[in-house]
């Protein structure tokens, strides 16, 4: 009789085993992996790309731009853009003065395997066009 059982038992934990670990393998996600980013400029003018990771799912991306030049001059306007390079779509904040502290965040949800994301800060030191316009621009994050 325990030869007929215990084939059957070992047979039965194998199976249960298999299908567990097929159970779990196939929950395991789809994170994708994000390379470069990080920011670029002295602390007065600062431009910066990072994936924001929410434990899994492949995060979001997190443009920033950050100023603190209180010598600029009232005329002096500067902003925040985010760029996916891949598809040159770009998303702008308004002008703000340059002589205030400046500290923009833009989140993208559920970004696109594969693209290229950059954050720029745009000063303009004139305040209306892009004459002697300075761009720092942050290193590119490939999600």
């Amino acid at each position: 009789m325990f030869s007929r059982v215990l084939p059957r038992a070992a047979a039965w934990v194998s199976a249960a085993t298999a299908i567990a670990g097929t159970t779990l393998a196939g929950t395991a996600g789809t994170a994708a992996a994000a390379t470069g980013g990080g920011c670029t400029g002295p602390a007065t003018k600062q431009a910066c790309v990072t994936l924001i990771d929410d434990g899994g799912r492949g995060g979001d991306i997190l443009f920033e731009a950050r100023s603190d030049w209180p010598g600029a001059g009232a005329d002096c306007r500067m902003r925040l853009v985010a760029f996916d390079d891949t598809t040159e779509w770009q998303w702008e904040r308004e002008l703000r003065r340059c002589d205030r502290p400046l500290d923009y965040h833009y989140t993208l949800p559920n970004p696109t395997a594969g693209h290229r994301y950059r954050a720029e800060l745009q000063i303009l030191p004139n305040g209306k066009n892009y004459e002697f316009a300075e761009f720092v621009k942050s290193p590119v994050l490939t999600y």
